[in-house]
C-alpha cells in the first residue's frame, strides 16, 4: 500500500511539474508573439487603429525609460508614461514615417505572473512618400511584463537606442561676417550617414538692375524689397517664392534651408 502511495505521489509530482513546464513554455510563446506582433504593427501597417492596438498591451502605470545616443554623440535621456509613448507613435504616423525593424529575442524568463524579456531591434526610419531612409540604428530593450486575467501587459520598458546612421534631420547653421571686407560665410552641419558633416558656404550679395540678389553654391536668389526670397532662372526671372525674411540673417537661413532640403528637416541657428 505504501509502495502504491509513493508511486502515486511520484506520478502526481511528474504530472504537476510537466504542467508547470508546459505553462511556462506557453507563457514564453505568448510573450514572444506579443513582441513580434507589436514590431509588425509598428511597421508598414501602422495606423491610428494599430497604435491603439499596441497601447492595449501596456498597463496604465507603465514606465518607459529611453537613453538615446545620436550619430553626433549627443546623449539624451527621457522617462515617459503611457500617454507620452502613445504621442510618440502618433507623431511618427502624422509625419508619414515608417519604421522597419528586425527583432532578435535574446532571453525570456517567466516567474509566476511576472516575466522579463531581453531583445534587440535593428531599425530603419523611412519616409513613406519618398521611400528615403531617414536614419538607421539599433535598440537594446529590457521589458518587464505582468500577467492579469490570462493576458500579459508591459509594466516597464528600458530602452538603449543607438543611432548608427542619419540621412535627414535637424541641421545647425553658424553665420560669420567680416565687417572689414563685408564677406559672409555660413557653416552648415548636416547629417551624412554615420557622421555630421560641416560645410562652409560663401554667401555673395550684389545689386543687379536695382534689385538685390544672393548667390550661394552657385545658385542665385532674388531678395525682393529685402523681404521675399525668390528662386530665379538663368535670365533672373522669378520662378518660386520661398519665404519672407525679417533681415539678412533670416534671408540667408531661408536660402540654406532650400539648398539643404534633402538633408535637413529643420535648421537651428547657433549664435
Amino acid at each position: 500500500m505504501s509502495y502504491l502511495k509513493n508511486i502515486s505521489l511520484l506520478l502526481l509530482f511528474v504530472f504537476t511539474t510537466s504542467l508547470s513546464f508546459a505553462q511556462k513554455d506557453n507563457d514564453k510563446k505568448q510573450l514572444e508573439d506579443l513582441i513580434k506582433n507589436t514590431v509588425k504593427v509598428n511597421s508598414t501597417s501602422l495606423t491610428e487603429h494599430g497604435i491603439e492596438e499596441m497601447m492595449n498591451n501596456y498597463r496604465a502605470d507603465v514606465i518607459i525609460n529611453v537613453t538615446r545616443i545620436e550619430v553626433d554623440g549627443t546623449r539624451k535621456r527621457n522617462m515617459m508614461r503611457k500617454g507620452d509613448y502613445r504621442a510618440l507613435f502618433i507623431n511618427q504616423y502624422n509625419q508619414n514615417v515608417q519604421r522597419e525593424s528586425k527583432v532578435n529575442i535574446k532571453s525570456t524568463r517567466v516567474q509566476g505572473k511576472t516575466a522579463v524579456v531581453d531583445f534587440d531591434l535593428d531599425y530603419e526610419l523611412i519616409n513613406r512618400t519618398s521611400s528615403k531612409v531617414l536614419s538607421k540604428g539599433f535598440e537594446s530593450i529590457n521589458a518587464i511584463f505582468v500577467k492579469k486575467k490570462g493576458k500579459w501587459y508591459v509594466l516597464e520598458l528600458n530602452i538603449i537606442d543607438i543611432e548608427v546612421q542619419k540621412f535627414q534631420g535637424v541641421c545647425y547653421c553658424e553665420i560669420y561676417k567680416n565687417a572689414n571686407t563685408g564677406s559672409v560665410i555660413a557653416k552648415v552641419g548636416a547629417p551624412k550617414g554615420d557622421r555630421f558633416e560641416n560645410r562652409l558656404n560663401n554667401v555673395y550679395q550684389r545689386i543687379i538692375g536695382g534689385k538685390s540678389y544672393f548667390s550661394v553654391q552657385g545658385v542665385i536668389f532674388e531678395w525682393a524689397d529685402k523681404k521675399d526670397i525668390w528662386t530665379v532662372d538663368s535670365d533672373l526671372k522669378r520662378v518660386e517664392k520661398l519665404e519672407s525674411s525679417k533681415d539678412q540673417d533670416d534671408a540667408i537661413l531661408i536660402i540654406l534651408k532650400y539648398l539643404y532640403k534633402n538633408e535637413c528637416t529643420d535648421m537651428s541657428v547657433i549664435k
